[in-house]
């Protein structure tokens, strides 16, 4: 595992979450132009089809990805990293929402867990 794979682990998260929110607003707005208009959305079924194809594509993507880096989180050997690991790339909290669970008085405290399981990963 590598800082720039885990990134981009947290970045496809944030890309589907952006599409899923996409999906739920374009999903609306067909549904508010069929009941005010009586008529379908200008841009078609196929258009909601498409949006709904891209969230399971992405869905499945972060499937893999996720099996992955729990596998790798689970192998770390410090239970505090550990913690701080699958509280940010697994359940998704931001460093502050980490480091108040954890007792810490600033968002560096896991930040520093994890950059040091990171660095461990170069040597």
């Amino acid at each position: 595992m590598t800082r720039e794979r885990l990134e981009q682990y947290e970045s496809l998260m944030q890309e589907l979450t952006e599409e899923q929110e996409r999906l739920a607003q374009e999903t609306r707005h067909a549904r508010w132009i069929e009941e005010t208009y009586g008529v379908g959305c200008l841009l078609g079924v196929d258009y909601l089809e498409q949006s709904r194809e891209r969230v399971r594509e992405l869905s499945g993507r972060r499937a893999v990805e996720q099996h992955e880096v729990r596998g790798w989180i689970d192998g770390v050997r410090d239970s505090m990293a550990r913690r701080a690991l699958r509280m940010r790339y697994l359940d998704g909290l931001s460093w502050a929402d980490i480091a108040r669970r954890m007792g810490y008085a600033e968002e560096s405290g896991p930040r520093k867990l994890v950059a040091k399981v990171v660095q461990e990963l170069r040597s």
